[in-house]
């Protein structure tokens, strides 16, 4: 609730109560388990985010991200249970942070990953979300008005002020709940994956907004995998197993040689600017990135050795095609979220339907198993009318794993979860079996068969949910925003899911603000915008530079390493850094390994 996560914990009296300007945190020696855990999430970290200061917080799931904003925000341990020790220091503050929460030092707000957990679900209209905290904090009436606008238009959404909450996409949802914090007025603000549910474009809105935060006084604390963010920040955390690795300009954190050691990725931009020799304070800086790209004799990198299982299938099922003609679909409101949708995508294609929050992707996928249902127009598989079909009745056919896996998972045990599908379908027991084994294998979770689905993180979950879809082995699989919350690793497991469907002859759908992921991993992309498909195409020509302005009307924008070749002048689209650099060692004629 907004009430919750945006605390105005100041002391009596009101000389003491911290101001946007000399309220900052600092964090010292932070140490936390979890009761019932043998190891520490959190090992004697330290940061300092003084006031005006902008620090991101990066590594893999479960390195400790969520546990460090919890802890700076005061949840741990006054509302999450854990042992603690260190000290949370805010203004002139230094006390440990358990008795710093107790004695009420903080002004803390938090923005979690997940609206749902943020929203007060109160209120009827965005505008009075946003209103609940103020209110709260006693701001005056008269003040209100002028702080809401002021954060709706940088935020990009005054057009949803007369919304309910709850009739928005689930990116709109999040940058409301950014919003309500935002509004708040906190001397230090606290995020975690604040942009994992938005567009691109929607995500740059939102460290333009931490950039201008920080700039007027406040104290910026975020963890997040999305480049554009970490990139935007004065400096960056690297955690990995609870401890810190590093903590330096974003260009040198985010480097090659610090992530790979512990498993992950380096961002594209932060990839091609090592290759350029760039500074690591221009790293994210494209046309300093491609500047220093032409000087340079390019050199291909190793191959990716990033090993997953493949999903193999395991029963004989026929590929399914879909047709969508004239699809409308109405919210109640009068919300036309579908505006005469046409749509032909045949037996295993792959396609990734990409578009701005709100731009009605969800709602379209919705139809194709049955969730939702026309108000004109048709849906077929096979070519016969799906109408009349139960949600049920398709499920062995069409598997849908929702963006969010709360909405999906139900069971005790993740085994059981999976298990759940082919267990419905009547599947034989040697072949529900053969089903559970490889879709935890595929997933990465057969250590945690006997594991209840929700002890896991949010990232864990969605990989259940995907699983659990998996065992059904169906012949048309919708992935709504699989990659969101996952680190390098569980992208590279989504992505080789997704690659096995394709080899095996079988449909694959997905919904996703991430470009890399479409263009490395789909055969087609097709563009939505205000309920209509404005493009549709292999990624190579829809992520062309000549599209730069559709994209931009969308919410999007092509992948780091297209707009690098564009500004290089290249005839060539890539997917990644990788593709990128190994076709410009092409062109300098060093086509291996340096």
């Amino acid at each position: 609730m907004s009430e919750a996560v945006a605390t105005d914990t100041t002391t009596d009296g009101a000389a003491d109560r911290p101001t946007r300007r000399d309220a900052g945190l600092s964090i010292s020696g932070l140490t936390v388990r979890y009761y019932g855990r043998e190891e520490d999430a959190l090992r004697d970290v330290s940061v300092d985010v003084p006031p005006g200061a902008f620090v991101g917080v990066a590594g893999a799931n479960g390195a400790g991200k969520s546990t460090l904003t919890l802890a700076a925000a005061g949840f741990i341990p006054r509302i999450v249970r854990a042992q603690l020790s260190g000290t949370v220091a805010v203004g002139t503050g230094d006390l440990p942070a358990a008795e710093a929460i107790a004695t009420g030092t903080h002004q803390v707000g938090i923005v979690f990953p997940n609206p749902h957990n943020q929203l007060s679900a109160t209120k009827a209209t965005v505008r009075e979300e946003l209103a609940f905290g103020l209110e709260n904090l006693g701001v005056p009436r008269i003040d209100m008005d002028a702080r809401i606008d002021s954060v709706l238009d940088r935020l990009r959404i005054a057009h949803l002020a007369d919304r309910s909450p709850f009739a928005l996409s689930g990116g709109e949802q999040q940058r409301v709940a950014i919003a309500s914090i935002v509004a708040m007025g906190m001397a230090v603000l606290v995020l975690d994956e604040p942009t994992a549910q938005l567009d691109p474009l929607s995500t740059a809105a939102v460290g333009d907004l931490l950039k201008e935060l920080a700039g007027e006084g406040t104290s910026i604390l975020v963890a997040e995998h999305a480049p554009t963010i970490l990139g935007a920040a004065e400096m960056c955390l690297v955690l990995s197993n609870g401890q810190a690795v590093t903590t330096d300009r974003p260009g040198r954190a985010l480097a090659p040689d610090v992530l790979e050691p512990i498993g992950l990725r380096s961002p594209a931009m932060v990839s091609l600017a090592v290759a350029a020799d760039v500074p690591a304070e221009l790293a994210f800086d494209e046309e300093s990135v491609a500047n220093g790209l032409r000087g340079v004799v390019a050199t291909a990198p190793e191959p990716d050795l990033a090993v997953t299982q493949p999903w193999v299938a395991v029963r004989d099922v026929r590929p399914s095609g879909i047709t969508v003609r004239g699809l409308v679909h109405r919210y109640p409101g009068g919300v036309e979220a579908l505006r005469g949708i046409d749509l032909e995508i045949d037996p295993g294609e792959s396609v990734a339907i990409i578009g701005q929050n709100g731009s009605g992707k969800t709602t379209l996928v919705k139809h194709l198993n049955g969730l939702l249902r026309p108000d004109a127009g048709l849906v077929a598989i096979d070519g016969v009318d799906i109408a009349d079909r139960l949600v049920h009745e398709l499920a062995g056919t069409v598997g849908f794993v929702f963006q969010n896996p709360d909405d999906q998972l139900f069971n005790r045990t993740v085994e059981r979860e999976v298990r759940f599908g082919p267990k419905n379908l009547r599947l034989t027991e040697p072949e529900t079996a053969r089903l559970v084994d490889e879709s935890l294998a595929v997933i990465g979770l057969e250590a945690e068969r006997s594991s209840n689905p929700y002890d896991l993180n949010v990232s864990s979950r969605k990989l259940v949910a995907l699983g659990s879809v998996l065992a059904m082995d169906p012949s048309v699989l919708v992935l709504d925003e699989p990659t969101t919350g996952q680190d390098g690793p569980g992208v590279a497991r989504v992505g080789s899911v997704v690659d096995s469907f394709k080899a095996a002859g079988r449909t694959v759908i997905a919904i996703t603000h991430d470009m890399e992921f479409a263009a490395r991993h789909f055969g087609r992309i097709v563009v939505m915008r205000l309920g209509e498909v404005v493009a549709d195409g292999p990624p190579a020509d829809v992520f062309r530079a000549n599209n730069v302005e559709l994209l931009a009307s969308t919410g999007l924008t092509p992948p780091p390493s297209a707009r690098i070749a564009a500004r290089l002048g290249l005839d060539y689209v890539p997917a990644d850094a990788d593709s990128l650099l190994r076709f410009l060692a092409t062109r300098t004629g060093r086509t291996q390994p340096a």
